[in-house]
C-alpha cells in the first residue's frame, strides 16, 4: 500500500510535518548531503501547553493510511489523534504510558508505541495492547532497553530501537508480533560506551532508514546525524548543528531531514542536495599540452606541507579539494581548492606502520560525498575507511596480512569504489581483481584473473589501474601485458579493448606498462601509458589510440578527470600533481552535440521543385581537387547540415561545411586506394552519428570502418576478412544502415543477403534477410542495394535486380513486396527499374530512387503504385538523402555531382519553422504565417449546463438544391471538422469528399471525382463517413466499394486500410456500412449495417469482430442494422 498526499506549509501554525511511516517512499540519492541551515516547519519556539489543541514536548508525529495524524505527546503521557486536519486532538484509549516518545502506524492502523520510561515497545490494535520489545525493566542486557526516544519499524516488522541510555541501536526481529520479543541485537554503537568517534554514539535519540536500508541516527549528545551502512562498524556524519534535546528524526517527501528539536520547542529541516559528480566535457574535447602544478614541487621531494615523496594517486572531491596518496611519506595530504599547502589528514608523515592511526605506502585514495576517505594501504595489504578529523581509520577490506586467500589482499596499487560503496581492488601481487562488498568486509569475491600471471584471456599480469562502469563491467590496466582488459560482470575471461597483448612499444596500437585508466561520459577510455609518458584515448574495441597528452613525466601512476574535464596526473617520480586544461576547439564552452538523425518536420502535402541545385561537384567534371568529385555514390547530412560525400573513385570521404561547395578530405586519401586503416578502396556509403563518428562502407576492402571525425584512421566494425559468404565476411556491398545503437546493417549485393553487425560484436554478422541465393521468391533477394530500418527493426530493402522493395519484419524468414513489381522493370507508376536507394518520412511514405527511370517515386506501404515526386536528367543516380530542410538530395554519380531539389508545401498556405540546436530553418510556402499542426481532435470544452440554440446555421450546401458544383451537395452522409475548423463532407451521391476552408461555403474536391463513381484508388462510390487525423490523413468509408481508404490530403488517390475484398461476411470483408470510428492509434471500427456487427481493423490490417455478428435481432448479443458508433478511451 502506498500513501499519496500533498503537504502544504501554513505560516505560524503548530503542525509537525509528518512522515508516511507505513511505506518506505522517501527518495534520497546515494550522494546526498544536507544543508546545515534549517527553517522552522511547525511549533513556536518556547511555547508548550497541555490542552487538546496544543502539545508539550511532542516527540513524534506520523500519518496513518487514512491521513490520520498521530502524535506522541511525551510530556503529557499520551498519544493524540488528529482526524481530517482538525487542530483538536483525541487521546488514543487503552494505553498506560510513561513519556511515550515514538510511534509507528501500519497499513491497518495498528500502532506501535515506544513507551520510554516503561522501557518497552507496545503494539496497539483497536485497544488490544501487547509488548513486542523490552518490557523487562531498564538495563543493558540483550532483552532490555533503557531510556529510549526513537524506534523504526521496517517493512518486515523488525523494530530498531534507538537505545538512548545504552548509546546503541538495537534490532528486535519480527518473530511473533503478538508476544514479547526475546532479545535484541546491537547494530550501531557499542553498548554502554559513549563517544564522538565515528564508530560510537552518544545518547542516540532517534533512528530511521532510507530506501537503500541505510540507518540514520540522531546522535543527540554529539549534535549530529549519522548514516550507517547495513553491517558497518562505523557511521558517517551527514548533518550537524547546535540542538537541544533533539528527539524526532524523519525524512520529508523530498528527502530533507526533519528534526524535532525538543529543547528549543521547534521542528527544523536540513535540505537535501545531490552532489553533482558528472564530468563536464565537450564532444570535441582536447587538452592543453602545457600543465599546471596543483601540488608538490617539480623534482623536489620532502615531508613539508608543500612537498610530496613519490605520490601514487590523487583525488579531487566535488568541492575541488585535492587529496594525495603520498606513498613514501605514508600519509594522505589534503590541499584546499587553489592551495599548494597541505594538511595531513591520515597517517603520520615519514612513519609507516600497521596501526589504524598509521599508513604504510598508501597507493590509492577515493573520497565520497560525505568526505569519507577510502585509502588503499598498500604495504599493510588493506583498505581503510577514514573520516577527516578522526585519529584513525577502520579496515573495510583485507587487514589479514598480505596473501592470496580471499580474506586477504596482496600488494595493490589501485582500487575503484562504486556508487554502492563496494570496493574493487586491483591486486598487483595476486594478478587478480577482487570485489569487497560494502555489506561484507571479511572476505572479497574473485571477479577477474586469479589464475596466476599470464597473457591468456583468463589471466592478468601485474594489473594496476581499474575502472568499473554502471553495468559492473571492469576495465583493467593489465600492466605487464601492455593492454587493457574488459571483464564483463560474471565473466570467466576478459577481452582486450586497448593495446596489444605482450607487445610493448610507442605506436598508437601499443602501450608500455600502463598504470591508470578512466572513462569519459561518451564511453572513450583514457589510459595513462606510463612507459611512453603519454595519455591515450581509445574507443573500446578500436585498433589504435589517439594521444591526447604527451609531455615530460617521470613514472606517472595516477590519472583522473576533475569536474571541469581537466586531466589530472600524479607524476610520481617528479613528486608532483599536474593538471592539463580541457579546451573545446572553436568554442569556449561545452558544445551541444548534433542530433543523432536530422530533426525533420515535413508538411503533409510536400512537393519538390523540379529544378535542381548543384551543392557539391561540377557537372560532368571528374577530379581530385576540393571542388571536384569522381563518381560519388552516397551522401549524408549531420545535425548541423554539414554534407559528407562518399567520393567513391577518389577513395575518400569529402566533408562540406554547411553552405560551402569546397570539400575537405576527412577519411581516405585522394586518388589513392589501399587497405590500411588510414586508406579506403571504393567507399560506397557513409553515415555520421551524433558524436561525429563516421561509418564508412569500404566496398572493395569488404569492410565497414568506424572513423572518428578528425582522426587519421578508422577501425573495423563489420567484415574486414576479405570477400566471402562466411558470416565473418561481407561480399560486394553498396549500402548500409546504422541504427541508434550503432548496430550496422549491411546490404550485401554479392551475397544476396542483409547481415546485422552488432556494436558489441565486430567479429561476425547475423543473417537478417535473404541469404538463400539470388532469386525472386519472397525468401530471396537479388543484388540488394539500399536499406532502411525503422524503430521496430523492420527493414525496407531495395531488391535491385528484382525491381522491387521488400519489407522484412524483425525475425521473419521472408519479405513482402511493398513497392514495384517483382521481375518487371518499366516506367509505369507500379514499376521500378533497378532502384538503388530509399528513404522514409514521418508519415510512413517510402521514397525510392528509381535508377533506371531517372526519377524519385513516393509510395505508401501497401499501395499498388507510386507517385513521381522528382524527375530529372540524371546520369546513374545511386544515393539519396533528405537534408534538414527536407530537400531531396541525390548523388548523381556519373555526372560527378550532388544535386538538391527544394521542398515546398503544395496548396497549403503556411510556413513551418523548426529549431535544431539553436538554428532555425523554414519551409516556406505562399505566406509567412507560422502555423501548428492541428490537434488530433478539435478541442471542445463544454460547460456542465450546456444547451444548444434551436436555430441553425448552414455551413455547406443550399437547402433543397442538389448538384455537383462547388457550392452544392447531393445527399451528404457525414461531416467532420479538423483542428482548424475546416469542414470535410462525405458528399455521398456525388462520390466525393468536399473540403470547405473555415468560414467559406465554397467546397474543393479533395478525394473522389464529382459525379463519377468508380472502384480505382482515385475514385469513390457512395462515401458515407469521413474522419481526418492530425496529419490531415482522411479515412473514408467507401460504402459501395465495401472498403475504407486512407487518403492523404493533397494526394490523387488513397489506399485500403479496411475491407476492399468485396461485399461479404468474412472477417476479411465488410458489407454495406454507414458509420465508422477511428481511434488515436489509427485503428478503425466499422459499423457494418448489413452484417449487423461491428468489426475492428487494427492499423496492422488485422480485423476482428467486437460487437454483434450473430445475425439481426433485438437480444443483447445482437444488433439490427447498426449505424453510428463512438469508442471511448477505454
Amino acid at each position: 500500500m502506498q500513501l499519496q498526499y500533498q503537504l502544504c506549509v501554513v505560516a505560524l501554525l503548530l503542525l509537525i510535518i509528518p512522515e508516511s511511516v507505513y511505506t518506505q517512499s522517501t527518495a534520497t540519492c546515494r550522494t546526498a548531503v544536507w544543508n546545515s541551515t534549517f527553517r522552522i516547519l511547525a511549533g513556536i519556539s518556547g511555547a508548550a501547553y497541555s490542552t487538546s489543541t496544543t502539545l508539550y514536548n511532542p516527540y513524534r508525529a506520523v500519518f496513518g493510511p487514512t491521513n490520520i495524524l498521530y502524535v506522541a505527546d511525551q510530556a503529557n503521557n499520551r498519544v493524540q489523534k488528529f482526524v481530517g486536519g482538525s487542530p483538536t486532538g483525541i487521546t488514543v484509549p487503552g494505553l498506560s504510558l510513561a513519556a511515550p516518545s515514538d510511534l509507528y502506524v501500519d497499513s491497518n492502523n495498528v500502532l506501535f508505541i515506544l513507551d520510554t520510561t516503561n522501557y518497552r515497545v507496545l503494539r496497539w490494535n483497536n485497544s488490544v495492547v501487547t509488548t513486542v520489545a523490552g518490557g523487562h525493566g531498564a538495563g543493558s542486557a540483550n532483552n532490555q532497553i533503557t531510556t529510549s526516544y526513537s524506534m523504526f519499524i521496517d517493512s518486515s516488522s523488525n523494530i530498531y530501537v534507538s537505545d538512548y541510555g545504552n548509546h546503541r541501536v538495537v534490532l528486535w526481529s519480527d518473530g511473533n508480533p503478538n508476544t514479547s520479543a526475546a532479545i535484541g541485537i546491537t547494530v550501531a554503537g557499542q553498548s554502554g560506551v559513549s563517544g564522538s568517534a565515528s564508530y560510537l554514539l552518544n545518547y542516540p535519540s532517534s533512528v530511521i532508514y532510507d530506501q537503500y536500508n541505510y540507518l540514520y541516527i540522531l546522535d543527540d549528545g554529539n549534535d549530529r546525524i549519522q548514516r550507517w551502512v547495513p553491517g558497518a562498524t562505523y557511521g558517517i556524519t551527514v548533518a550537524a548543528t547546535t540542538m537541544s534535546n533533539s528527539r524526532g528524526l524523519t525524512f520529508d517527501p523530498y528527502g530533507n531531514i526533519v528534526v524535532a528539536d525538543s529543547g528549543y520547542h521547534r521542528i527544523i529541516s536540513f535540505a537535501m542536495s545531490c552532489a553533482q559528480v558528472t564530468i563536464s566535457m565537450c564532444q570535441t574535447a582536447a587538452w592543453n599540452q602545457s600543465f599546471t602544478v596543483l601540488a608538490g614541487s617539480s623534482g623536489n621531494r620532502g615531508t613539508s606541507p608543500t612537498l610530496l615523496y613519490n605520490p601514487y594517486s590523487s583525488f579531487i572531491d566535488i568541492y575541488g579539494n585535492l587529496y594525495v596518496a603520498d606513498f613514501y611519506n605514508h600519509r594522505i595530504q589534503y590541499f584546499r581548492s587553489g592551495s599548494t599547502t597541505a594538511i595531513t589528514i591520515a597517517g603520520t608523515t615519514s612513519t609507516g606502520g600497521p596501526t589504524y592511526s598509521q599508513l604504510n605506502n598508501p597507493s590509492s585514495i577515493y573520497v565520497d560525498s560525505n568526505r569519507k576517505m577510502y585509502i588503499l594501504d598498500a604495504s599493510n595489504c588493506r583498505v581503510l575507511q577514514w573520516t577527516p578529523g578522526d585519529s584513525r581509520g577502520f579496515p573495510i577490506a583485507g587487514d589479514h596480512g598480505c596473501g592470496s586467500a580471499l580474506t586477504q589482499i596482496d600488494t595493490s596499487y589501485s582500487m575503484f569504489i562504486d556508487n554502492q560503496y563496494n570496493i574493487y581492488i586491483s591486486e598487483y601481487g595476486n594478478h587478480r581483481v577482487t570485489l569487497w562488498s560494502s555489506t561484507n568486509t571479511s572476505a572479497g569475491t574473485l571477479i577477474a584473473g586469479g589464475y596466476g600471471s599470464g597473457s591468456t584471456s583468463e589471466k592478468l599480469y601485474y594489473p594496476w589501474g581499474i575502472y568499473v562502469d554502471s553495468n559492473q563491467a571492469v576495465y583493467i590496466a593489465d600492466r605487464s601485458n601492455h593492454r587493457v582488459q574488459l571483464w564483463y560482470s560474471g565473466a570467466l575471461s576478459g577481452i582486450t579493448v586497448a593495446g596489444t597483448t605482450g607487445s610493448s612499444g610507442p605506436w598508437s596500437y601499443q602501450f608500455s606498462n600502463p598504470t591508470a585508466i578512466t572513462l569519459d561520459p561518451y564511453g572513450y577510455i583514457y589510459i595513462l601509458d606510463t612507459g611512453n609518458s603519454r595519455v591515450q584515448k581509445w574507443l573500446p574495441g578500436a585498433d589504435f589510440g589517439t594521444t591526447v597528452i604527451l609531455t615530460s613525466m617521470s613514472t606517472p601512476y595516477g590519472l583522473m578527470f576533475d569536474l571541469r574535464g581537466n586531466i589530472v596526473i600524479t607524476d610520481s617520480f617528479n613528486y608532483r600533481i599536474i593538471s592539463f586544461a580541457m579546451i573545446c576547439p572553436n568554442a569556449t564552452t561545452t558544445t551541444v552535440s548534433p542530433p543523432t538523425t536530422p530533426q525533420t518536420s515535413l508538411c503533409p502535402t510536400a512537393q519538390w521543385n523540379q529544378t535542381l541545385t548543384v551543392v557539391a561537384g561540377i557537372t560532368s567534371s571528374a577530379g581530385t581537387t576540393g571542388i571536384l568529385l569522381y563518381s560519388p555514390y552516397n551522401i549524408y547530412f549531420d545535425g548541423y547540415q554539414n554534407l559528407y560525400v562518399a567520393d567513391t573513385t577518389n577513395h575518400r570521404i569529402q566533408y562540406y561545411p554547411r553552405g560551402t561547395s569546397i570539400g575537405t578530405t576527412v577519411a581516405g586519401s585522394s586518388g589513392s586506394a589501399g587497405s590500411t586503416y588510414s586508406q579506403l578502396y571504393n567507399p560506397y556509403a557513409i553515415y555520421v552519428d551524433s558524436n561525429r563518428a563516421m561509418y564508412i562502407l569500404d566496398t572493395s576492402n569488404y569492410r565497414v570502418l568506424r572513423w572518428q571525425f578528425g582522426d587519421s584512421l578508422g577501425y573495423v566494425v563489420a567484415g574486414g576478412n576479405g570477400n566471402g559468404g562466411a558470416y565473418t565476411q561481407i561480399g560486394a556491398s553498396y549500402a548500409m544502415f546504422v541504427d541508434s545503437q550503432s548496430n550496422v546493417y549491411v546490404s550485401e549485393s554479392g551475397n544476396h543477403r542483409v547481415t546485422l553487425w552488432l556494436s558489441t560484436n565486430a567479429t561476425a554478422g547475423i543473417l537478417v534477410a535473404g541469404g538463400n541465393g539470388a532469386g525472386s521468391t519472397s525468401e530471396r533477394l537479388y543484388n540488394p542495394w539500399g536499406i532502411y530500418v525503422d524503430s521496430n527493426q523492420t527493414m525496407y530493402i531495395v531488391d535491385r535486380t528484382n525491381h522491387r522493395v521488400q519489407l522484412w519484419l524483425n525475425g521473419a524468414i521472408s519479405g513482402t513486396t511493398v513497392a514495384g513489381a517483382t521481375g518487371s522493370a518499366g516506367p509505369w507508376a507500379y514499376q521500378l527499374s533497378s532502384p538503388t536507394s530509399l528513404l522514409l518520412d514521418q508519415y510512413g511514405y517510402v521514397y525510392i530512387l528509381d535508377f533506371g527511370n531517372d526519377r524519385i517515386q513516393k509510395w505508401l506501404p501497401g499501395a499498388s503504385y507510386g507517385t513521381t515526386v522528382v524527375s530529372a536528367s540524371f546520369s546513374s543516380p545511386y544515393g539519396m538523402q533528405f537534408d534538414l530542410l527536407n530537400n531531396l538530395v541525390v548523388a548523381d554519380t556519373s555526372n560527378h555531382r550532388i544535386v538538391s531539389f527544394g521542398v515546398f508545401c503544395g496548396m497549403l498556405k503556411y510556413c513551418i519553422i523548426f529549431s535544431i540546436h539553436e538554428m532555425s530553418f523554414q519551409i516556406l510556402a505562399a505566406t509567412t504565417t507560422t502555423t501548428r499542426p492541428p490537434p488530433t481532435t478539435s478541442p471542445t470544452p463544454i460547460c456542465a449546463t450546456a444547451q444548444w440554440n434551436q436555430t441553425f446555421s448552414i455551413l455547406a450546401g443550399i437547402t433543397g438544391s442538389i448538384g455537383t458544383s462547388t457550392t452544392l451537395l447531393r445527399n451528404p452522409y457525414d461531416a467532420v471538422l479538423d483542428g482548424y475548423q475546416n469542414l470535410y463532407v462525405a458528399d455521398q451521391a456525388n462520390h466525393r469528399i468536399q473540403y470547405f476552408p473555415r468560414g467559406t461555403t465554397t467546397g474543393i474536391t479533395v478525394a473522389g471525382s464529382s459525379g463519377s463513381a468508380g472502384s480505382t484508388y482515385s475514385q469513390l462510390y457512395n462515401p458515407s463517413a469521413i474522419y481526418v487525423d492530425s496529419n490531415r490523413a482522411m479515412y473514408i468509408l467507401d460504402t459501395t466499394n465495401y472498403r475504407v481508404l486512407r487518403w492523404q490530403f493533397g494526394d490523387p488517390f488513397g489506399y485500403v486500410v479496411a475491407g476492399g475484398n468485396g461485399a461479404g461476411a468474412a472477417l476479411t470483408q465488410i458489407t454495406t456500412s454507414y458509420g465508422m470510428f477511428v481511434d488515436s492509434q489509427s485503428n478503425i471500427y466499422v459499423s457494418e449495417y448489413s452484417n449487423h456487427r461491428v468489426t475492428l481493423w487494427l492499423s496492422t490490417n488485422i480485423s476482428s469482430g467486437v460487437a454483434g455478428g450473430n445475425g439481426a435481432g433485438s437480444t443483447s448479443e445482437r444488433l439490427n442494422n447498426p449505424w453510428g458508433i463512438y469508442v471511448d478511451v477505454n
